[in-house]
């Protein structure tokens, strides 16, 4: 069997938030599912809703757009089958309704816990309580159905702990005294609840197709369910049923000054897996389970306005340790961090090779096959620098959710009194507020300051290197990952100085005006230098998530104008 078989990923053009299904089609061309082979992967991801892609006789009143969505998927599916790639749905089911919801009035007994579904526009919703036969035979049903209309369709990955509401368990968070307010599943073990949704998907699947991947995702069942690695959920699977773990979180590593950092979200800037992923990944071992890694390769929330964050040393060491534990593969994008770059070309060298030297030797091969003619042993000492550049990035919840280095570059500057409104979240196209103190918790102001202005210096070192390595090459991706690369330390840049700013506006120093001018100063010359990076490459800025330019070369030059607007406000008054 070839090692990490299953190989996910998804086209940055795919629209999460809107109707996933039905935009497929456009999302994924021909050409996708071409250059997605080049790059070294076997299936792409979909986000499907079951009640809307399968038909019910049990409660036919669910039925929404069936046959519409079944053409749509099946095009897409059609496609990838023509290019040998597969087609998985990612799924969060039984997906609740509105809480306010005609279905509830004719079925009040399938009422099971409210909750807010915070990915679905709905004040309040309510689940669907899977402790009812009804529930699971429709579930059942529903899996099967689908499978029927569409039989090469390769499978799915259900999330079993989300941010959308499903079962009745979905947002307890029992750790912490949570439990749902549905009568009969807060009497119940949640890990059995859990296992049963897992196992109806599954059996309704296997009624219809012998050989559809049926993935568990483990996100969120620490926090929620406990139970730590959940061996009494995994004991109750099916033994075809692999489990899909999270490859960083729940990891330490040591930092460069010797700190601890604990991480719990995807990171480029920590190689793992993770003591979490190993404590579920023996379990499930144990049960006869076989086990995916999630992970990022292109990028990360520590910087998601990027189509790429170029540390392939760290990369290959992640697929090499994958590789030693006999996953059955890995979902390698969530929905951004999605764009093919140097880094997908990484994993497509990985499974096309048996070699396996050290990173650098790694990074070597790869560029001089990404840059033929190129100094490729220069290319690998600039990602040397870029690795250790990131490691000095200050890791914390609130920073990568909070934190403003996706949309830097066209935040504006100013000493104006602050008005306490929050930034808000990094992933969403949102108005900026201006009170960073969201984004402290791990780090104080004053160390995130120090970590970024060491991570900018490094990561311009290695930018040098790696122009020097790629100045006589002509090939376009040269250019591409030249530009992605001067174009990150330009984001950490403009980050560090939006905190020194904002530093400055909260202590309000006798002197602010004139520590201002030098940070307006380094901020003009930041944006000057990324202005044409981002003219020329599309790429740059957009946040797959959100399907939106959180800079972009507009929103730099109106910029740009503000902040030698403040500059000769300063200047004249001094």
């Amino acid at each position: 069997m070839p090692m990490l078989p299953l190989r996910i990923f998804r086209s940055m053009h795919a629209s999460y938030y809107e109707d996933d299904i039905l935009s497929g089609p456009g999302a994924y061309p021909d050409e996708y599912f071409i250059r997605a082979a080049e790059h070294g992967f076997n299936a792409v991801w979909l986000r499907g809703i079951l009640r809307n892609l399968a038909a019910s006789e049990i409660f036919p009143e669910l039925n929404h757009d069936v046959a519409r969505n079944q053409d749509a998927l099946a095009t897409v599916v059609e496609r990838a089958r023509r290019h040998d790639m597969q087609v998985l749905l990612y799924l969060n089911e039984p997906l609740c309704l509105p809480k306010d919801h005609p279905f509830w009035l004719a079925h009040p007994e399938l009422q099971g816990g409210t909750d807010q579904s915070m990915m679905d526009d709905w004040p309040e919703s309510r689940a669907f309580c899977s402790s009812m036969p009804a529930t699971r035979a429709w579930t059942r049903e529903l899996a099967g159905n689908l499978f029927r209309a569409i039989p090469d369709l390769g499978g799915w990955f259900l999330i079993t702990a989300s941010e959308h509401h499903t079962h009745c368990y979905s947002h307890a968070s029992v750790p912490r005294g949570g439990y749902p307010d549905c009568p009969r599943c807060r009497e119940r073990d949640p890990l059995e609840v859990v296992a049963e949704v897992i196992t109806d998907l599954h059996d309704g699947t296997r009624a219809a197709s012998p050989t559809a991947h049926c993935i568990a995702w483990n996100w969120g069942w620490t926090d929620n369910f406990g139970h730590e690695p959940q061996e009494a959920l995994l004991a109750r699977l099916p033994k075809d049923v692999k489990i899909l773990i999270d490859w960083e979180r729940g990891g330490t590593r040591r930092m460069p000054d010797g700190r601890e950092n604990f991480i719990n979200e995807y990171s480029l800037a920590y190689i793992g897996p993770s003591e979490r992923f190993m404590a579920t990944h023996d379990a499930a071992r144990r049960h006869g389970l076989e086990v995916m890694a999630k992970l990022q390769i292109g990028t990360t929330h520590e910087l998601a306005t990027v189509p790429n964050l170029p540390v392939v040393d760290n990369l290959y060491q992640k697929f090499l340790g994958a590789e030693r534990l006999g996953l059955a593969g890995l979902l390698a994008t969530w929905n951004f961090g999605n764009a093919f770059s140097l880094n997908t070309a990484a994993l497509a060298r990985f499974v096309r090779t048996s070699d396996r030297p050290s990173p650098a030797e790694f990074v070597r091969g790869l560029a001089a096959e990404y840059f033929p003619g190129a100094d490729a042993a220069g290319v690998a000492r600039a990602v040397t620098h870029f690795s250790t550049a990131l490691a000095w990035f200050p890791f914390g919840m609130n920073i990568i959710y909070y934190g403003p280095a996706n949309y830097a570059l066209a935040y504006p500057l100013t000493l104006s009194p602050l008005t306490g409104k929050p930034m808000g979240e990094s992933w969403w196209m949102r108005e900026r507020g201006d009170d960073l103190q969201g984004s402290l918790d791990t780090f104080t102001l004053e160390e995130i300051i120090a970590m970024l202005s060491t991570l900018v210096a490094e990561w311009e070192r290695g930018v040098a290197v790696l122009t020097e390595a790629l100045a006589t090459n002509t090939h376009p991706h040269a250019a591409e990952e030249l530009g992605v690369a001067k174009t990150v330390g330009y984001c950490y840049r403009s980050t560090k100085n939006v905190y020194r700013t904002y530093q400055l506006r909260l202590e309000r120093p006798t002197d602010m005006a004139a520590r201002f001018l030098p940070i307006l100063d380094d901020e003009i010359a930041t944006l000057e230098a990324a202005l044409p990076l981002v003219e020329a490459d599309p790429r740059l800025g957009f946040h797959a998530e959100c399907q939106g330019y959180q800079f972009s070369a507009d929103l730099i030059r109106r910029k740009m104008a503000q902040l030698r607007a403040e500059r000769e406000g300063i200047t004249a008054h001094s």
